[in-house]
């Protein structure tokens, strides 16, 4: 019995040696638990003071956030701006190089009418010049014609008219050499008559 008693009182003591080191743990946990609890406590002022400036720099990173963002809108709405002025200039732009192009296109074309005419005109101009050359040419060569046959039928009246005149004049010659020598004859016939010599006279 007693080996029994002695197994015994050796458990208990190893139970009562487990109790004694649990209670130590415990103690010593509750002790590191009221350190912990005590901590805080000790760094709440600077923890709620770095609380308050977090709020703070919060509060003026949002107010920042929304000034960009506004700035960003700004621009957006700039950006719009610009490009619906942009646009409308371009169109505004692109209308007058259309009306530009248009009226230059409408100069070109009545510039091109004009020459066309004016070639038109100067080439009648000068196909009636060319007839009138033609023409006067002709005239010319027509008149140069009839000088040619007045100058030759001229020559042949001068030179009938000369023929005519020396054959008159050789006649009115052989009249007069034929009228002289009647007239001495008759002379010589009276003066034979009056017993006159015509050597005398």
């Amino acid at each position: 019995m007693p080996p029994k008693s002695k197994g015994k009182a050796t458990k208990g003591v190893k139970q009562q040696q487990k109790r004694n080191i649990a209670e130590s743990q415990a103690e010593e946990k509750y002790r590191k638990a009221a350190l912990e609890v005590d901590m805080p406590k000790e760094h709440l002022v600077p923890w709620r003071d770095m609380t308050w400036q977090g709020k703070a720099d919060n509060e003026g990173l949002k107010q920042k956030l929304w000034d960009l963002e506004k700035l960003l809108e700004q621009a957006r709405e700039d950006k719009r701006d610009m490009h619906e002025e942009m646009t409308r200039q371009y169109q505004e732009l692109q209308k007058q190089t259309a009306a530009h192009s248009q009226c230059l296109e409408a100069k070109v074309k009545s510039l091109q009418e004009q020459l066309a005419s004016r070639l038109q005109e100067s080439q009648q101009t000068q196909e009636t010049a060319t007839q009138a050359l033609a023409e006067r040419d002709r005239t010319i060569a027509q008149l140069q014609g009839r000088l040619d046959a007045m100058e030759r039928e001229y020559e042949k009246i001068r030179h009938g008219s000369l023929d005519l005149v020396l054959a008159k004049m050789a006649e009115a010659s052989q009249h007069r050499e034929k009228v002289r020598t009647t007239i001495a004859v008759e002379h010589k016939e009276h003066l034979q008559e009056f017993s006159l010599s015509p050597l005398d006279i």
